[in-house]
């Protein structure tokens, strides 16, 4: 037994007496990782003691049924000894299905490109390149006084380091008449680096001009290495002089030989007497950026800020260029280019209450009103969709710049044939009605629903060949069963079809599209459950799985990865009994059919999700003990509490998951929307937070104050487009018995830039065009997402009229799925980036998680008692 495998079995059984799940699984998948690594996989003992092992982990751990511990045990021992028994090196190589360790769907875009028909103008084009100066656009912060007496110090320092790495590689191999072959190789290795720091500190001081001094320090470092190696195969007395200059000499003469010789191998480019060179380059590219700055004020610190990017890029290509004497008669290349730019920003960091009444989630989305202007076919036709569209394009610019991965081919034939994603989002929302459909070739119905749970390694195996009945999910294409949008003679998108049909085109290999396999995963639990999707994949996976041809086994990946895509963003509502059995008997049969590696991935997933537990005080709450004096809103810097506010909004943000906005535009279901009513009941909270803390106040210059100290909260959070607490307080500021007191010039005119947005004017056009210009990270307002969520469904049908495709029934209409991925996509696009922002506990533990407030009818009663109203009671009457 190798020390891997017997240190995690120990490690089994002793976390065994914790009775801890989430211990025991963990070292469970330890143990199958080893075992997988270090023994003889293909061993059918082997692999039925470990199915023995995880079904009793399972029932013990997922299912929580009672288990013997020494039944565990026993297994475990069973599992040692055939361990020992059948190790690794009596395994054939190969024989281990290879897989990505994070299996995505797809995770190169396929772009030809044709202005890189040559690799030495790629090569140029790159090395002239360079990354743009990082200048991050810090927050001017205050320090929140009027004494504007003191000197003012601040302090801004830049570094930049520079590291490039190219090997280039060229070869070329020439075909002597009379058979023999000539090598000349040359490598050459280049390596830069370059770091530069500027510091720059600038003082001024009361009615004097301000003082700046400038630092720089620099380094540089060039590295270059050269290697040539020569070799004549086949003959020794060619020493010294060009081989190849020598070899094209003779191509000149007017030997009837070599002239016939050339004659038979201008049709084949392999045949003696051609020659071919070929040159690989790696080039990697890192350049780290950073920028820090911080403000003092008579020696006190007023704000400190840093930033920091890094670019990496990574280019691998090849080009061969073959040759008929002279003349290029071919050139091919391929290769691909990756891309990444990470950035990062640190931002600085009694008497009883009642509950405010909670807000449900419908009154969340109604809270700024309700644009009864524009009815629902206005609604969907005008800035809805479009604007949904146009903040996607601004995510895809960012995104760019984030990462971008191509692949790339050329020839002087043309470029090869690739799989291009022709299909553009703002086109196919262009078309909302069923005009211009072309009916699927051939009509089938679904196969029946499949919720059996599956019967573990019972499972029979699929006959390579189709069934008597015909079986959609067991087709290579489902192009013929699909409903596309034709126009012109050009067949366009996905605008429906069978339930199947739309799940075999989501796993084909050829001819489908990138955008519509990322709308089906995110949209398909508005007509198929999780469940039911899972048991078809796992039944197609298995038909591919075990046929011959290249074309299934390709299908068979494309399918498990839908699989563990499907498993990596299941909710938790959804982890129930029948997911969990379903998923984990199909482990067991990828163990019984050998295939550790998948068996692998799709446990460590389910895990990971089972493990996702949340709980809300870990993010408003803190381990700190009551200050002996309360903190006060003045304690802390604007700035801090627009951090902490955002630092709460971003980490419950982040937990919804799409699949609850859908359920909650269809259902209203709290139980499956978790995630969303915490995120809603944050804002409703923070709202009546702001507004107890400012009417509470006893006199109006403190309400004055306390109301400015909000505005300037409101403006560091519109800078840092945090749109749910920046509306949370907005909302507050604007409520009818605040809004209705008396307030100065100075309020009325820090107000002005922030009203416009809470118009509802055009379904909230001012908002939307505030969110289309955000700069990643952001947190939105859900509140209008949710809105336009439900009217996509209450006006859209969810199946296509059976007048429209010939008289077929059941055709799921995927246009109203368009609608929903367009707004959901961008939303998922935000949850991208993050904020670089350190929870600080003390501004967390003065939060209180906002509890600390009155209710509506107490802040009516303060409200008329500021300021009475003019009409008279009907008891005074």
């Amino acid at each position: 037994m190798s020390k891997e495998i017997d240190i995690s079995i120990r490690y089994l059984e002793n976390v065994l007496s914790t009775n801890n799940s989430t211990l025991i699984l963990s070292s469970t998948a330890a143990v199958l990782e080893a075992v997988s690594k270090n023994c003889d996989t293909t061993n059918g003992e082997l692999k039925r003691s470990i199915i023995s092992l995880l079904r009793i982990i399972d029932k013990k751990c997922f299912l929580n049924q009672d288990v013997d511990v020494n039944q565990i045990k026993f297994s475990l021992q069973e599992v040692g000894k055939l361990s020992t028994k059948y190790p690794k090196s009596h395994q054939k190589p190969g024989n281990e299905v290879k897989v990505k360790t994070n299996a995505e769907f797809r995770e190169i875009e396929t772009v030809p490109n044709p202005d890189e028909e040559n690799i030495d103008n790629l090569l140029n084009q790159l090395n002239l390149k360079k990354v743009p100066s990082f200048s991050p656009a810090f927050p001017d912060i205050g320090d929140d006084s009027d004494d504007e007496n003191g000197i003012t110090t601040k302090q801004k320092e830049e570094e930049r380091a520079e590291q490039h790495g190219q090997k280039v590689c060229e070869e070329e191999v020439v075909k002597l008449p009379d058979g023999r072959e000539i090598r000349m190789k040359k490598t050459k290795t280049v390596n830069v680096k370059q770091t530069t720091k500027h510091v720059t500190i600038s003082t001024k001081s009361a009615n004097m001009p301000e003082v700046s001094r400038t630092f720089m320090n620099a380094r540089r470092g060039f590295d270059e290495d050269e290697e040539e190696e020569n070799t004549n195969f086949g003959s020794s007395n060619m020493r010294g002089g060009d081989p190849f200059e020598r070899f094209r000499s003779m191509l000149k003469d007017k030997d009837e030989k070599i002239e016939a010789i050339e004659g038979e191998s201008s049709s084949d480019p392999g045949t003696p007497g051609s020659s071919s060179k070929s040159k690989t380059i790696e080039r990697t590219s890192e350049v780290s950026q950073k920028v820090s700055e911080k403000k003092e004020k008579d020696g006190r610190l007023l704000a400190e800020h840093e930033a920091s990017k890094l670019d990496k890029s990574n280019l691998f290509a090849k080009q061969v260029d073959t040759y008929q004497g002279a003349a290029l008669i071919d050139r091919k290349g391929e290769g691909s280019y990756e891309e990444s730019t990470l950035v990062r920003s640190a931002l600085p960091q009694d008497s009883q209450v009642a509950t405010p009444p909670r807000m449900h989630v419908v009154e969340y989305m109604m809270m700024f009103g309700d644009d009864k202007k524009n009815n629902e076919n206005e609604y969907l036709k005008g800035t809805t969709i479009s604007s949904y569209v146009r903040l996607n394009n601004n995510l895809t610019t960012h995104e760019e710049q984030f990462k971008k991965k191509i692949q790339f081919e050329f020839s002087t034939a043309g470029t090869s044939s690739t799989t291009i994603d022709l299909d553009n989002l703002s086109d196919l929302l262009n078309q909302t009605d069923f005009n211009c459909l072309r009916p699927p070739n051939k009509f089938l119905e679904d196969t029946p629903l499949i919720v059996e749970q599956p019967k573990a390694i019972d499972w029979q195996r699929e006959p390579t060949s189709a069934p008597p009945e015909k079986d959609l999910l067991l087709e290579h294409d489902g192009v013929d069963y699909v409903i596309f949008r034709e126009k012109e003679g050009k067949v366009l998108e996905v605008r429906g079809g069978p339930k199947d049909a739309l799940i075999v085109y989501a796993t084909q290999s050829t001819h489908s599209s990138l955008l519509y396999q990322e709308a089906f995963l995110i949209t398909f639990r508005t007509f198929i459950s999780s469940l039911e999707l899972v048991n078809k994949l796992i039944k197609r996976y298995l038909y591919m799985s075990l046929a011959d041809d290249s074309q299934s086994e390709s299908i068979a990946r494309h399918t498990f990865s839908v699989i563990v895509r499907i498993i990596d963003e299941t909710t938790q509502y959804e982890l129930d009994f029948d997911l969990i059995t379903s998923v984990t008997s199909f482990v067991y049969r990828l163990i019984h059919d050998g295939n550790f590696t998948y068996s692998r991935i799709l446990r460590t997933r389910l895990l990971d999700r089972i493990k996702d537990s949340f709980d809300i005080q870990t993010v408003l709450g803190t381990n700190l003990c009551k200050p002996r004096k309360p903190h006060d809103l003045f304690d802390f810097k604007s700035a801090e509490i627009a951090c902490q506010l955002t630092f709460i909004d971003s980490q419950l943000y982040h937990r919804i998951e799409s699949a609850e906005l859908l359920w909650w535009a269809q259902e209203q279901n709290e139980k499956k929307s978790k995630n969303l009513v915490n995120f809603t009941e944050q804002f409703n909270n923070l709202s009546f937070w702001v507004r107890t803390l400012i009417i509470t106040q006893g006199t109006q210059k403190e309400r004055e104050r306390h109301m400015m100290k909000f505005v300037k909260i409101m403006k560091h959070l519109r800078e840092m487009c945090n749109f749910n607490s920046y509306l949370a307080i907005l909302s507050a500021i604007m409520s009818t018995p605040l809004a209705r007191l008396e307030w100065s010039k100075n309020i009325k005119d820090a107000l002005k830039e922030h009203t416009a947005v809470m118009d509802t004017a055009q379904s909230y056009k001012n908002y939307r065009a505030l969110l289309q210009t955000a700069k990643p990270p952001c947190v939105p307002y859900i509140g209008i997402i949710l809105q336009d969520l439900t009217f996509v469904h209450a006006g859209n049908p969810d199946t296509i009229p059976s007048d429209r495709c010939h008289g077929a029934k059941n055709m799921i209409n995927f246009l109203k799925r368009w609608n929903q991925f367009a707004i959901l996509d961008s939303i998922r696009k935000l949850k991208k980036w993050n904020y670089d922002i350190k929870k600080n506990d003390i501004v967390v533990q003065y939060f209180n998680g906002f509890k600390d407030c009155i209710d509506e009818e107490r802040t009516w009663q303060l409200s008329h008692q500021i300021k009475p109203s003019n009409r008279k009671s009907k008891t005074q009457a």
